[in-house]
């Protein structure tokens, strides 16, 4: 969930503010006693709740784990200001109802969001109708369009904030894509090449040195010299060729920290990522580096969606016996009591079944930590 801060949380801000203002210039000039202490407290935690459920990423944003109980508590809030006020000289405290209902598209579907907006319509106004004896139903019909056109507002910028994010995520698939196509594109062409230098180039070498050897049985004095030179020559040569053959096929290696810096450079701000990957630790197939990447990606999606972190550390480490890498990733966040086993968690554990791996899970201070194992052919550049 994204907020557009601090634009829609100024705006909200500062029609609160209004509200409270006015309500407390107005309850001080009004004759006898008044309960000025106690509206002061309920308009300040109005408020309260309000920039806290517009925070992003945070347990008491709206979609956080304490999101729920700020918004039953704002709710109750302004029904007790409506209960403790006399309404005649309030009836603009429904605005507090309009600045609340902006909030349910980001917890529910619109026709829900639609719902609750009525219901609390009808309930804000028939208890203010039977405070004062008297029927408001103009009143009510107006402040219900009011509401309406609120949640239809927010769910459209909520429909277009969840565009835009898959869009991002999208973008940002594509560009693991792209370099794992040009990597491949490499990989290829470089595999293609030393095949060519080793079948073409290193057989005629090896015919060469034959024929060379041959000679040198066939001749003496100055002239085998010459051809033992030669042959001495042809071998060097032959030898070279192989070095670089050998070269070529270990250059087609994939880097894993440079495969993942693609997918770190484009994560939001407000997630510090803390690398710890070998620069030598690579992979030899498109398969394997294709695992690591989505793997990975899905982990720290899943960190900015539901943990609320602000540090995120990804681990890499080589086994030397049985030639499997080892992936720890671990965050700051906090791990919801009840939370559940999610798709994202189940496709991580499914592309691990098919490439042999497995996936362990552990509290790490409140937080989750995973520990993802790969068994690949891992080499070192």
């Amino acid at each position: 969930m994204k907020l557009k801060f601090p634009l829609a949380t100024l705006a909200g801000v500062i029609t609160w503010l209004l509200v409270a203002l006015l309500t407390l210039y107005i309850l001080w000039h009004l004759p006898g006693k008044h309960p000025i202490f106690s509206v002061s407290l309920l308009l300040l935690l109005f408020g309260l709740c309000f920039i806290l459920l517009t925070q992003e990423e945070h347990p008491y944003g709206v979609t956080g784990r304490y999101g729920r109980y700020l918004l039953g508590g704002s709710l109750a809030c302004a029904f007790a200001l409506l209960w403790l006020l006399p309404s005649r000289h309030f009836d603009y405290l429904a605005i507090l109802t309009i600045i609340w209902v902006c909030f349910l598209p980001y917890v529910m579907s619109q026709q829900r969001a639609f719902l609750l907006s009525m219901l609390v319509v009808i309930c804000w106004f028939s208890l203010q109708a039977w405070l004062e004896q008297r029927s408001l139903w103009i009143t009510a019909s107006l402040y219900g369009t009011f509401h309406l056109f609120a949640v239809i507002m927010q769910s459209a910028i909520t429909a277009e904030q969840q565009a835009k994010q898959a869009l991002a995520e999208k973008n940002l698939e594509l560009q693991s894509a792209q370099q794992l196509l040009l990597a491949a594109s490499r990989q290829t062409e470089r595999t293609r090449i030393a095949r060519n230098l080793h079948d073409l180039l290193g057989h005629h070498l090896t015919a060469l040195t034959i024929q060379l050897q041959i000679a040198s049985y066939h001749t003496d004095g100055e002239a085998k010299q010459q051809v033992d030179k030669s042959l001495q020559l042809a071998r060097l040569l032959l030898s070279d060729v192989r070095e670089a053959v050998s070269s070529m096929r270990d250059g087609t290696d994939l880097n894993l920290r440079q495969l993942l810096q693609p997918v770190v450079e484009n994560l939001p701000e407000s997630l510090q990522i803390e690398l710890d990957i070998p620069t030598e630790l690579s992979v030899s197939s498109i398969l394997q580096a294709q695992h690591f990447l989505m793997l990975v990606r899905e982990a720290v999606s899943n960190t900015l969606k539901h943990a609320g972190a602000s540090k995120l550390s990804i681990v890499a480490r080589l086994e030397q016996q049985d030639l499997a890498v080892t992936i720890t990733i671990t965050d700051n966040g906090k791990l919801v009591d009840n939370w559940q086993w999610g798709n994202g968690l189940t496709g991580m554990q499914e592309r691990l079944a098919e490439c042999g791996g497995s996936l362990m899970m552990s509290n790490n201070t409140g937080a989750m930590q995973l520990q993802i194992r790969l068994p690949q052919e891992l080499t070192r550049v």
